[in-house]
This record gives C-alpha cells, sequence and structure tokens, in this order.
C-alpha cells in the first residue's frame, strides 16, 4: 500500500519545485509572451484598419506592416535571452511546463513552414489563413498543459479561450475583415495579457 505521509510529502516537494525555481523563469517566459502578443496582435489590428480605411495605402505601408511585427519580436526575444542568460529549470514542475510552452513553439514552426509552402506552391494566401487557427488550437493545448500542473482557473479560462478562437476563426475563415481583428483581440488578451500577468506574478514572488 502506499504511504500517506510519503505521498503527502512528494506532494509538498512537487509544490515547493513551483515555487522555488520559479521567478526567473517565469519572468522570461512572460516576457516572451507579452512580446509576441503584442508584436503580432497589433500586426493584425493594424492590417485590418488598412484594409477598412479608404485610405490607398502605398505597398511600403503593408510591407511595413507584414514584416516589421517579426522583426521586432525577434529582436526582442535575442534581447530577453541575452538579458537574462540561460535557465534550464531543474524541478518536475517547471521542467513539465518548459516541455510544453517549448513543443507548442516547435510546432508552431513547423505549421508556419507547411502552410507557407502550401500557400506558396498553390498561390492561395487563403490557405496561410489556416496557421493561425493551428496556433490557437496549439496554445489552448500549452495553456491547458499549465493548468493540469498549477491547478489555477485563470489557466483553464486562457485555455478555453483560445480553443474558441480556433472555432470562431473557423467559422470566420472567409471574412477576413473579421478573421483579423478576432486574431488581433486573441493575441493581445489571451497571450500579451497573461505574459504580463505572468511577469507581474514572478516580481511580486
Amino acid at each position: 500500500m502506499t504511504d500517506p505521509s510519503q505521498s503527502m510529502r512528494d506532494d509538498l516537494a512537487f509544490v515547493r519545485a513551483l515555487v522555488s525555481e520559479g521567478g526567473k523563469v517565469q519572468s522570461s517566459a512572460g516576457e516572451a509572451l507579452l512580446a509576441g502578443g503584442l508584436c503580432y496582435g497589433l500586426q493584425c489590428i493594424a492590417q485590418w484598419a488598412l484594409m477598412i480605411s479608404a485610405w490607398p495605402a502605398p505597398a511600403i505601408v503593408h510591407l511595413t506592416a507584414g514584416f516589421l511585427p517579426s522583426l521586432i519580436f525577434i529582436a526582442l526575444i535575442v534581447w530577453i535571452v541575452r538579458r537574462n542568460g540561460s535557465i534550464a529549470p531543474q524541478g518536475m514542475a517547471m521542467r513539465a511546463l518548459n516541455a510544453g510552452f517549448g513543443s507548442t513553439g516547435l510546432a508552431t514552426l513547423t505549421t508556419a513552414a507547411i502552410f507557407g509552402y502550401l500557400a506558396w506552391h498553390r498561390q492561395d494566401m487563403g490557405v496561410w489563413l489556416f496557421h493561425p487557427l493551428m496556433v490557437a488550437v496549439l496554445q489552448g493545448a500549452a495553456w491547458y498543459i499549465a493548468f493540469a500542473i498549477r491547478r489555477r482557473t485563470w489557466l483553464a479560462l486562457i485555455s478555453a479561450g483560445w480553443f474558441i478562437t480556433a472555432f470562431l476563426g473557423a467559422l470566420a475563415l472567409e471574412r477576413i475583415d473579421l478573421f483579423l481583428p478576432l486574431i488581433g483581440v486573441a493575441l493581445l488578451l489571451l497571450m500579451a495579457l497573461p505574459g504580463w500577468i505572468l511577469m507581474r506574478s514572478a516580481a511580486s514572488s
């Protein structure tokens, strides 16, 4: 039979792992999420504004809206990594969280390459719109992992928000005037805002 006291000690050790080394790792993750959410959320909003505007924006404006957010995001990630150095979480809980979000990042890059190639090969940019839906599903899965480990209601709400965004995005796929602001708002509320919360939480711990 399982010793209840040993089980309790294991549970306490698990909780200590979350608290003891979470600060710096959590702060770095929050900074990265805030950067990504702001850069790409504002990009979607800007592209939507250009689309509905009566102003005939020159090509350079559209190119800037398309590429500048990625350049800023890459620069911010490099700055975050250089400032914080190499952070390798040791606790079981933090390793699980790190693996969950890390695998999500790799899957996002892979699907970006796949949908980018298909869009170019078929000469149909509509194919590319499936990528944000995939990102929403992957984010929902990653935040569910975080909820399963840390059991905080707000993490479950973020996960549910991403899954709902993916479903609504599928319904709005042929209405780019609705699709862009939907994805933009989701990035701001479900990525940038949680990133800010993680940063604040790490600073106060």
